[in-house]
């Protein structure tokens, strides 16, 4: 699990891709704020659960898509 401040990279399956300086929620109350897009990859930072939002952040309620289960051979 990558810890605050650490770059990550996560992909929107479907719909409208947030812009940067937008922030992701996840259920868990996770949050990764958007540096830049490419295409449909988003770049992004985790944010630690401290960190104070500034005012006018747009924070966009996230989830994961399923993943499928695939064996490796």
């Amino acid at each position: 699990m990558k810890q605050a401040w650490d770059p990550v990279k996560l992909r929107c399956c479907w719909g409208d891709v947030p812009d940067p300086g937008d922030v992701l929620e996840m259920r868990t109350g996770r949050r990764y704020q958007v540096l830049r897009v490419r295409g449909r990859t988003m770049h992004c930072i985790v944010l630690p659960t401290t960190h104070k939002l500034t005012r006018g952040t747009r924070v966009l309620s996230w989830r994961w898509a399923p993943r499928s289960r695939r064996s490796i051979r």
